[in-house]
């Protein structure tokens, strides 16, 4: 095993804890708080599918690491979003 699927297995082990914490970068709020929880897993699952499929299958391993960072980019725009709403909301409801 190289160092990057050590590291990918390392990165899988903490995405499971981080599923199990109490601590969530968006609240445990049903379906919304899920939100991190789901994106942080699949990152780390498409990670492991990177580095464990790099020698074997090259173009699944390429396929892995496109939608990794789509995911990547596009999550953090809809928890920077997300936060943005509840400022919102939170500013509404305080007036």
């Amino acid at each position: 095993m190289t160092g990057k699927q050590v590291s990918s297995l390392v990165f899988m082990g903490l995405a499971a804890l981080y599923d199990l914490s109490p601590v969530d970068i968006i609240p445990d709020i049903p379906v919304v708080g899920w939100i991190d929880d789901i994106l942080i897993t699949l990152t780390a699952i498409l990670n492991c599918i990177q580095q464990f499929t790099k020698e074997t299958a090259h173009t699944l391993s390429i396929i892995a690491k496109i939608l990794k960072w789509i995911l990547v980019l596009l999550g953090g725009i809809l928890i920077v979003l997300l936060f943005f709403a509840m400022s919102l909301i939170i500013g509404m409801v305080n007036k």
